[in-house]
């Protein structure tokens, strides 16, 4: 029996990676009009111009989704491609419900909202069936083959209020891997009202989306079971290298150890729990003024000069009282502390 074919019949199940993919809409409408999203935590920098085309339009984000198979321990065996003993369809479906959804007023998911006044629906005077035609929905697109690029791939049949609103496409690269493409950045309003606020517009619509990644993979006749993914369509992000002080990934991985999906860490480590955090607090000066004269370069509190960081990463004594005096700068979550700290 060959390595390969050993390796293979280890591979007991897959998952679809990453498990949330975010694409970007952009305004380029050229073949070349794109580039791949971040696949990696610190991604290098691009070089100047290379999120715009020639003409300056912005070029969309695209999420590219793999498929890895494991074995039996949880190990990662090897990424799975189209061809060579392998099949892969992949299904994705794309949809935009905001306009038929609450108003920002609220977030739902917090303690408050329970004692809070109702949140109200947008576009409130839609009512009964009629409400349906607020949720662009093309329904689900599938792809089974390498190098697919084509109208049929295309999320270009859903409504708002019958005006026809592409979300954007599916392609896969030559090893059957996995691309999707958001929309052109297109929002209007159907009665040509001027937008009031950031969010609570009425009658208008936009071609952001977002929905579910799955898949069926066939490895030598077999057929795996699959872990799902979900992709965010989202607007361009116009500050690529800057990272808020609380991600996306901090706030899932929090969300994981408090339902036990996740152990907590037994100790914080400086380089990978707490260094991310001054990094970007410092980072910020490029994006908010607040911060810039908080942290910024110069600043008493740029954690990121050399002299800085040194004494906050070194254990013992000789700089505990630094170290104490900026962890009682933030609000201490596990005491309820809602005092407004500096920080």
């Amino acid at each position: 029996m060959s390595g390969s074919r050993q390796l293979d019949e280890s591979i007991v199940y897959a998952k679809i990676h990453p498990s949330i993919g975010v694409a970007r809409v952009g305004n380029s409408t050229k073949q070349d009009g794109y580039y791949i999203g971040p696949q990696v935590v610190e991604p290098a920098p691009k070089p100047p111009g290379a999120y715009r085309d020639s003409t300056g339009a912005l070029k969309r984000e695209v999420a590219e989704f793999r498929i890895y198979g494991y074995d039996g321990e949880g190990r990662v065996v090897r990424e799975l491609h189209i061809g060579e003993g392998t099949e892969i369809e992949w299904t994705v479906e794309l949809a935009n419900h905001k306009a038929a959804w609450y108003n920002f007023e609220l977030a739902l998911d917090i303690p408050e909202a329970a004692t809070a006044p109702p949140s109200t629906y947008r576009n409130a005077t839609i009512k009964g069936p009629d409400r349906k035609k607020l949720s662009i929905t093309p329904g689900p697109r599938s792809v089974n083959c390498i190098d697919a690029e084509g109208k049929q791939y295309h999320f270009d049949d859903g409504e708002f209020m019958n005006i026809k609103v592409p979300l954007g496409e599916l392609r896969t690269d030559s090893h059957g891997r996995l691309r999707v493409f958001g929309g052109y950045g297109k929002s209007s309003s159907i009665d040509n009202k001027p937008p009031i606020t950031f969010a609570n517009n009425d009658g208008w619509y936009d071609d952001t989306s977002d929905g579910p990644v799955s898949a069926r993979v066939k490895l030598g006749g077999r057929e795996l079971n699959v872990g799902p993914a979900w992709v965010v369509i989202a607007p361009p992000n116009y500050g690529p290298q800057q990272k808020s002080v609380r991600t996306m990934y901090d706030l899932m991985t929090d969300l994981a150890i408090q339902a036990g999906q996740l152990p907590a860490p037994a100790k914080p480590s400086f380089q990978k729990d707490l260094l991310p955090i001054f990094t970007a607090m410092c980072d910020l000066q490029w994006m908010n003024a607040g911060f810039a004269a908080g942290f910024g370069y110069g600043m008493p509190q740029y954690f990121l000069a050399p002299d800085y960081i040194r004494k906050l990463s070194m254990p013992g004594d000789t700089y505990a009282e630094l170290r104490r005096t900026v962890a009682n700068a933030f609000r201490n979550p596990s005491d309820k502390d809602i005092s407004m700290k500096l920080w």
